[in-house]
């Protein structure tokens, strides 16, 4: 354990981004420094989501738009879109995180319906006619 580096969460960052760098860490001790990098920057935009998401909570759904009416805030869509990027670097990191009976039960899934033949309960499509539904 002596020779497992440490890796810190930045002070700046809000508690869920603390959070999810911690639990990925802890589960994943050994990441390499390129996979780490990414991951700081997965959870700078958590931060900066969660940032703007108390800004919305603060505002209110809608706002004033520029001849007074009604509008959606503008920072909904930004933090949509900032979650959604750091949801696709954490995946681009490649790691497993099923617990062990997750997978199990997802191999029994997999045995189960690849042991199954098609024919005899499934009704073919007719070509050409309507769809069935």
């Amino acid at each position: 354990m002596a020779n497992t580096p440490q890796f810190r969460a930045r002070s700046t960052w809000s508690a869920p981004a603390k959070r999810t760098f911690r639990d990925i860490v802890d589960a994943h001790p050994s990441l390499e420094k390129a996979k780490l990098s990414a991951l700081y920057g997965a959870c700078d935009l958590l931060s900066d989501a969660d940032k703007m998401q108390a800004r919305i909570d603060a505002d209110g759904l809608m706002v004033a738009g520029s001849m007074g009416q009604q509008v959606a805030h503008p920072l909904i869509a930004e933090v949509r879109q900032y979650r959604r990027a750091a949801l696709d670097a954490i995946k681009a990191l490649g790691l497993d995180g099923r617990s062990g009976a997750s997978a199990a039960g997802a191999a029994l899934v997999a045995k189960r319906w690849a042991s199954r033949p098609a024919v005899g309960n499934v009704t073919p499509l007719r070509a050409g006619g309507p769809a069935p539904f």
